[in-house]
């Protein structure tokens, strides 16, 4: 049977925050029982795009990470409160409204924070996927259909068509996918790895110069991982690199130039090299 997933694309988010407005003018104000009541006007944020930081300056990166429910398979609100969670067959998790009223058990369900509570009407809520208007025979949710940069998608199909997509876009889950989340990721490393950054130069004719050719070698415990080589600017980066995995060994290598060698180890943040300058051999 098909089902629906979303992807949710970290490389193509740019924070412009349509994807919840467009969930909140779908749902502030509206009742779409039996699937939900209206959602409050301000507090609560189905669909939200959190921004992250990697690096220290001048080598930082910003990207942003939307989250919402993620319509588990193996839903944590249905194993707490089973009689109030409805998991559809096509793969969308729903709140009993009738249920769900009164039920703050309810609203602390959820791993990822995204069961809310709603103050003004006294009840647990949640992202519907809009199955309201997928069940008129809409493409998308809402928040799909507004975003401009095609950050969000969704896709309905068997589930062993998914895994076939899953396996060559590299989808991962937020977290370790034990719960069988319907929402995965494209570029989830920008949000939980690490990279190391840095500048290179030589000392030419009295003036400090980009390194541009030199090429730089990163090991640990002697096995090589990966290389890469210096821009025009005599920068680089190395990125995708688990946090807390611990110290690597960099090899800063040009012609004509002594042999560059560093440690660092990587913690929860990004390490920065500074800019290195190559000496004459």
């Amino acid at each position: 049977m098909k089902k629906w997933h979303m992807v949710v694309d970290l490389a193509k988010c740019v924070g412009c925050y349509n994807c919840l407005l467009a969930c909140k003018d779908e749902h502030v104000g509206n009742s779409w029982l039996p699937y939900t009541d209206s959602q409050q006007h301000h507090e609560d944020k189905w669909i939200n795009s959190k921004r992250v930081e990697r690096g220290s300056v001048p080598y930082t990166e910003v990207a942003f990470v939307t989250e919402t429910c993620q319509h588990c398979d193996n839903a944590p609100c249905a194993e707490r409160c089973p009689d109030a969670v409805i998991k559809r067959p096509d793969g969308i998790v729903l709140l009993d409204a009738a249920r769900a009223k009164g039920n703050k058990n309810l609203a602390d369900a959820c791993p990822y924070g995204h069961i809310h509570w709603n103050e003004e009407l006294g009840t647990a809520q949640k992202c519907t996927m809009c199955a309201h208007l997928l069940d008129q025979g809409w493409k998308e949710p809402r928040c799909v259909q507004a975003c401009p940069l095609r950050a969000l998608s969704v896709v309905y199909c068997e589930d062993s068509e998914f895994e076939k997509i899953v396996e060559k876009q590299k989808l991962k889950p937020l977290t370790d996918g034990s719960n069988q989340p319907r929402v995965l990721y494209r570029n989830l490393y920008k949000y939980n790895k690490c990279f190391i950054a840095g500048g290179l130069s030589y000392i030419k004719d009295g003036i400090e110069t980009a390194a541009t050719e030199a090429k730089i070698k990163l090991s640990m415990n002697g096995v090589p991982l990966k290389e890469t080589y210096a821009d025009f600017l005599g920068e680089y980066k190395i990125d995708r690199l688990p946090k807390n995995s611990g110290t690597y060994t960099l090899e800063y290598i040009m012609p004509g130039y002594k042999t560059i060698v560093k440690q660092v180890e990587i913690k929860e943040e990004s390490p920065n090299m500074g800019c290195l300058t190559f000496e004459k051999e």
